[in-house]
């Protein structure tokens, strides 16, 4: 993308394009993993990320990487990631039980911050040794070795006839009318929106403090990327080793999103790479948190025939993600980059707050 365009607007855009399915899409994957066994769609869409990578490739291949083409590529890969996520989570539910499930998503969020880790310093030396051609074709060799292996996994869960028989709209309908009777899934949800629009300011805008504020040079940009990452690798791997259930996800959900933008308000501050560095390495420590607990409220409390179709709702309010990054990108221009990330951090404490009032089920051990 850099090499295509100067702009760090159009370069910003690459989340908006990678999120956004989950905004369009995201109930309606719900009404799918009610649907179809989990498994299934986890395969597929490892078989479409394979399928993807190598058209990318082929696209590189052949001088097609224009900037319409990057945009596309990574939506796709969004709308995919979209099916990955939620099907692997609710798959490792149906294996684990719930005694197990803190340790199993905290392994899985493990494994993910290892790769962030590892691919935000690597990234670089990798393009400059191979050939981007052969980098989206290795990647494609490597889904299509996921899908494989996943093939010999077994169905853990099978739709009712109700669901898979019903009008995906009307089983959208019942999902919603079942968050709405839950007053600690509902206020759940809500956290999740309001986390996901206001609560984010030290990740969409740490390149810019790296360039603006901190005078990054390429090692330490590189560095400050990753540095969420290695907070939230140490989290996981607290919470994996712990070995026991989490009793009150509510609480830490909204406990965590409080302390994460109220520590962006501190963030905001930073005029130094180092301190920069360790602000968001902490900041990555709690939303580590925040990301195991929503998702364990989740799947401790739905019944298993509900499940997919409120993890939907999860991943619609997951997409707001791009549309708070854009809002606070216009914001950082109209009144100032560190004024800008006071404002939306100090706004979502406030809303957070609202709903720590509104929602007590929310903050009560479950049983």
């Amino acid at each position: 993308m850099v090499q295509q365009t100067d702009s760090s607007f159009a370069v910003g855009l690459l989340v908006f394009f990678r999120i956004i399915p989950f905004l369009v899409f995201g109930p309606f994957l719900g009404v799918l993993l009610d649907r179809f066994p989990r498994i299934a769609i986890y395969r597929l869409a490892q078989l479409g990320m394979a399928v993807a990578s190598g058209a990318f490739a082929l696209a590189l291949a052949n001088d097609f990487g224009s900037l319409p083409v990057i945009y596309a590529y990574t939506s796709i890969m969004g709308i995919l990631l979209m099916l990955e996520i939620p099907s692997k989570r609710a798959y490792l539910s149906d294996v684990v039980g719930s005694r197990a499930l803190g340790s199993a998503l905290a392994l899985d969020m493990v494994s993910m911050n290892v790769a962030w880790f590892a691919g935000a310093n690597l990234g670089g030396l990798i393009v400059n040794m191979v050939d981007p051609v052969v980098a989206y074709g290795l990647i494609g060799l490597v889904f299509s070795t996921n899908y494989l292996v996943l093939r010999g996994l077994p169905i853990m869960f099978r739709p009712g006839v109700s669901v898979a028989g019903s009008n995906a709209f009307l089983a959208l309908a019942d999902g919603f009318r079942y968050v709405r009777s839950n007053p600690a899934i509902f206020g759940g949800l809500l956290v999740l929106g309001v986390n996901n629009f206001f609560g984010y300011p030290f990740e969409s805008m740490a390149p810019a403090f790296a360039n603006d504020v901190y005078g990054a040079g390429p090692m330490q940009f590189g560095l400050l990327m990753s540095a969420q990452g290695l907070g939230a690798l140490f989290t996981a791997l607290y919470i994996s080793l712990r070995g026991r259930r989490l009793r009150n996800p509510g609480k830490l959900l909204i406990g965590a999103a409080l302390i994460q933008s109220m520590g962006s308000i501190g963030f905001s501050f930073t005029q130094s790479f180092e301190i920069g560095f360790v602000s968001i390495a902490a900041l990555g420590l709690v939303s580590t948190v925040f990301a195991i607990t929503h998702t364990m409220l989740i799947l401790l409390v739905v019944p298993a025939n509900y499940r997919g179709r409120i993890m939907g709702f999860q991943v619609l309010m997951m997409g707001l993600y791009p549309i708070g990054s854009l809002t606070l990108g216009f914001a950082a221009d109209a009144i100032g980059l560190g004024q800008a990330v006071r404002l939306f951090a100090a706004s979502g404490v406030f809303f957070l707050a609202l709903i720590w009032v509104r929602y007590p089920a929310l903050r009560k051990p479950l049983g």
